[in-house]
């Protein structure tokens, strides 16, 4: 569990987090932020024109709420067939659907196939996480469970502090790098989530 949260939290918000950045270098530059620019500089490091503002423009927080948005589906999906296929096969699943599609944000081309692969990621990404939450209190018995949860959500939050740092850092070296690195860690996570036992049904103690 330690490493499926760590996953999770470390590919979720070391993304999650940067997307206005990548919309933006988009919207000023065109084509997939990980591709060359015309000039023949790493698409991840863009030339800034000197008259360029500082101030974002108003579409970054439009596309920020659709992003946002994206998980209500998500939620819906999780809460109907959370107890009709489990937690463990929603967990797996969502986590390598969701590395699939971090990956996918290799071959965008424009904002609108940039945001329309964001909404998915987010979507897919969130039943990760209501998944863990039930997970945690199937898992363990009840004199343990406050602790291991605990336990679980501060290497969440440390894995998510590295996630954001990390993706920051090698961005501007060529932001396939982190991207790939998020996609390969969700699918391990996903893959890690397989030897969880199958709790679907089970009795809590």
């Amino acid at each position: 569990m330690l490493v499926i949260f760590f996953s999770v939290c470390f590919g979720y918000y070391g993304l999650w987090l940067w997307l206005p950045e990548l919309f933006k270098r988009i919207d000023l530059y065109g084509g997939s932020p990980c591709l060359k620019s015309p000039a023949g500089i790493n698409g991840s490091i863009p030339v800034t024109p000197a008259n360029e503002s500082c101030i974002p423009s108003e579409d970054v927080y439009f596309e920020g709420f659709l992003t946002a948005i994206s998980n209500l589906p998500g939620n819906i999906f999780a809460t109907v067939l959370m107890h009709k296929l489990g937690a463990k096969i929603l967990l797996s699943g969502s986590l390598v659907f969701s590395g699939v599609s971090v990956f996918f944000f290799w071959f965008v081309s424009s904002k609108t196939q940039s945001l329309i692969a964001s909404c998915a990621f987010g979507g897919i990404s969130v039943i990760a996480f209501n998944s863990l939450d039930v997970l945690g209190a199937e898992l363990y018995p009840t004199h343990l469970r406050s602790t291991a949860m605990g336990i679980q959500t501060g290497m969440g939050r440390i894995a998510a502090i590295l996630g954001n740092v990390v993706f920051g850092l090698l961005v501007d070296t060529h932001c396939a790098i982190p991207l790939l690195m998020v996609a390969g860690l969700l699918v391990i996570g996903g893959l890690a989530a397989i030897k969880l036992p199958n709790t679907k049904g089970m009795a809590l103690h």
